[in-house]
């Protein structure tokens, strides 16, 4: 599916989605990365190291697709990402070191941060399905797929260790 010459109103919308995206993913690697230092609790730094590493393969993908589709690719930000990632540095900045309640600080910012991508991968594919190379199809779903996951881990994780060390500190236990 090349891309040259007048571009459709479907092709430059998604040209912008992607862009946006890929831009994302390149920003949650930093950010994932920054969180993962500022966390306090072992298995939330890992999980966050594992989501920036994930975010680096989604950024490789997105590369790969506009390669496949022969699609120019522009610098830009995605003001969502940008907004999403300075509210997850103010939070932290406001938070105690070293308490599990800065902990869910982190979670409750990367999981906005998650769900806009969620978001927004599976407009792509709903929107693609039909005049999209299977190829293409499948990269976006791997990214859906990887980013759903992380959100499922980090949400038990907030709820089975997190919260509950929240609030045992809430009572001074």
């Amino acid at each position: 599916m090349e891309m040259q010459g007048d571009q459709t109103g479907l092709q430059l919308f998604y040209n912008k989605c992607l862009q946006d995206l890929k831009y994302g993913e390149k920003r949650v690697v930093q950010c994932a990365t920054a969180l993962s230092m500022a966390a306090y609790t072992e298995p939330l730094q890992r999980q966050l190291l594992f989501q920036a590493a994930a975010a680096e393969k989604h950024a490789v993908r997105l590369e790969l697709i506009f390669d496949i589709l022969q699609m120019p690719e522009a610098e830009g930000k995605c003001q969502v990402i940008e907004i999403l990632t300075e509210k997850a540095g103010e939070l932290v900045k406001s938070m105690e070191t070293g308490t599990a309640l800065r902990d869910a600080a982190i979670i409750y910012a990367t999981q906005l941060i998650s769900h806009y991508k969620i978001a927004s991968y599976s407009n792509m594919i709903g929107l693609l399905q039909e005049s999209m190379p299977k190829q293409v199809l499948d990269l976006l779903k791997f990214n859906l797929d990887e980013e759903q996951e992380f959100d499922r881990v980090i949400s038990t994780l907030a709820s089975e260790v997190i919260h509950p060390a929240v609030n045992r500190e809430s009572r001074g236990i």
